[in-house]
């Protein structure tokens, strides 16, 4: 447990960095283009590169090469070199021509992700996708070096890399959005994506691991590549998933996929800093366990540490959510409507931050178990739930954008039970148990949050100087932390003494 909580420390503090710079990002669009149609045409043209890269790289592709090449490392340095640079060159192919197909067929995928859009709104979307597209050939060259980094046991640079992504957006737009307007920030994507690559490959010569473009293609690859095409379908449809909830809004009021936007950034600080964080630390550690017990142990120990972090952020961003929301984004162009239609969405979507937390380990194992076509099975059942629920929550009870965040978290709670219960007969452990038996445990530990946090919510909304909200805000989250922290230390609590005591 103590070395696992020492490699997520190292990736989530990295990641954290990149998480404010992310929240300094989302401020400073907020602040000069508000929550409209400007807002949200980007998020939407931007949403298929992320779609996109998640598919090849840091879902499928990765997934895949990821444990083969744990693998190979233990079998000989040099040949984990040589797969790396064979697995290089069929990604690259893919890549081009994604990016081919992308830019050829723009306007048709606009049509399918934001029906919705119409005239000027519709043009300027096509336009801006075909400005992002190429940050998907950036990107998932970075994920896949980032995968080799994490396989050699280095963290740091892949989770860090966000970072100066986010730095480049912040700059684009502060200096060009006079000029280029909303195209300011296509500019500071690309030119994120060309430092992140920079910066794997800076760590990756300091490994002395010389991966480079290969015309040979081994069995191993082509089995690597046979275990992708399930991974693929698996992965798109979970970030199909995701774009239900954007073709849906497109038909809603404008601003209501800035809603859905500006509200997963929130969503994502603690699920990025700590889930994905530790999914990432998982996956090489997942590979390397030769026994079904001892896979278990490193799952009992992965909930355990999820859930301890993931249960108290979401009661936090629930019980102080609106003045968090207000602190950051409630400037310039950001009005009082869009400050109460972000806060509503939040709730909906951190309603599910447990889930969607667990349900990234839990896949994780499954794929260092060879298993791709489950998780794809099960994800296409859900797929469905999610959209039947999504339009029910939306237009049937008339929850509008809440109820699109909402039915992605019960979409989330239904994948998660269903691939515990298949992974449960595999590890010889009941996972859904102890999922929600860690889950009641440290909510009830962070019960007391709420009480902390929820009254000084409406004396944050009395305060005029942006100041004294800003020590509020500081001043709230540091008690709340420290009063649980102190409620793990009395109950002698397995992470503090993971934490804090010695090994013996």
């Amino acid at each position: 447990m103590k070395r696992l909580i020492k490699s997520a420390l190292i990736v989530s503090l990295s990641i954290l960095a990149s998480r404010i710079l992310g929240l300094v990002r989302d401020i400073v669009i907020a602040t000069l283009f508000g929550a409209g149609s400007l807002t949200d045409t980007f998020f939407v043209a931007f949403r298929i590169p992320n779609l996109l890269r998640r598919i090849f790289a840091e879902g499928a592709f990765n997934s895949a090469f990821v444990p083969a090449l744990k693998r190979k490392l233990k079998v000989s340095f040099k040949e984990a070199v040589i797969f790396s640079s064979q697995m290089l060159s069929v990604l690259t192919s893919l890549l081009m021509i994604t990016l081919a197909l992308g830019e050829l067929s723009s306007p048709y995928i606009i049509k399918v992700v934001a029906p919705g859009f119409k005239g000027e709104n519709f043009y300027l979307a096509v336009k801006l996708l075909r400005e992002l597209l190429p940050y998907i050939f950036l990107v998932s060259l970075v994920a896949f070096f980032g995968g080799i980094l994490n396989s050699l046991e280095h963290f740091f640079a892949p989770a860090f890399s966000t970072a100066l992504f986010n730095l480049a957006i912040i700059l684009s737009a502060l200096f060009l959005h006079k000029e280029l307007s909303i195209e300011s920030l296509s500019v500071g994507v690309i030119l994120g994506g060309i430092l992140q690559l920079t910066l794997q490959l800076f760590f990756l010569r300091k490994k002395s691991f010389p991966v480079k473009l290969s015309i040979s293609v081994s069995e191993e690859v082509v089995k690597t590549l046979k275990n992708t095409i399930p991974g693929i379908f698996g992965f798109a449809v979970r970030q199909f998933s995701m774009l239900i909830d954007t073709v849906i809004a497109s038909f809603l009021k404008s601003g209501t996929i800035s809603y859905l936007y500006y509200a997963n950034r929130f969503v994502q600080l603690p699920l990025g800093m700590f889930a994905i964080g530790l999914s990432q630390v998982l996956l090489p550690r997942f590979s390397a366990k030769e026994s079904s017990k001892e896979l278990s142990k490193e799952l009992s120990d992965s909930i355990t540490l999820c859930s301890s972090i993931i249960v108290p952020s979401a009661v936090g961003l629930i019980a102080f959510g609106m003045p968090i929301v207000d602190l950051v984004f409630k400037h310039g162009s950001f009005t009082e409507e869009d400050l109460k239609g972000t806060y509503l969405v939040l709730v909906g979507y951190t309603l599910g931050l447990f889930f969607f937390s667990l349900e990234k380990i839990v896949v994780n194992a499954f794929y260092s178990l060879e298993e791709f076509k489950l998780p794809v099975k099960v994800s296409a059942i859900t797929l469905g739930l999610n959209l039947l629920l999504s339009v029910f929550f939306c237009f049937a009870l008339k929850l509008k954008a809440f109820g699109l965040a909402l039915g992605t978290s019960l979409t989330s709670l239904a994948n998660l039970t269903l691939l515990s219960y298949y992974l449960s007969k595999r590890v010889g452990n009941n996972l859904n148990r102890e999922i929600w038996k860690k889950g009641l445990k440290y909510f009830v530990l962070s019960i007391p949050i709420a009480f902390v946090a929820f009254p000084f919510e409406k004396f944050y909304f009395t305060l005029s100087s942006v100041y004294t909200k800003t020590a509020l805000v500081i001043l709230v989250i540091l008690a709340s932390g420290a009063l649980y922290f102190t409620l793990l230390y009395l109950t002698k609590d397995e992470i503090y003494k993971g934490l804090f005591e010695k090994e013996v």
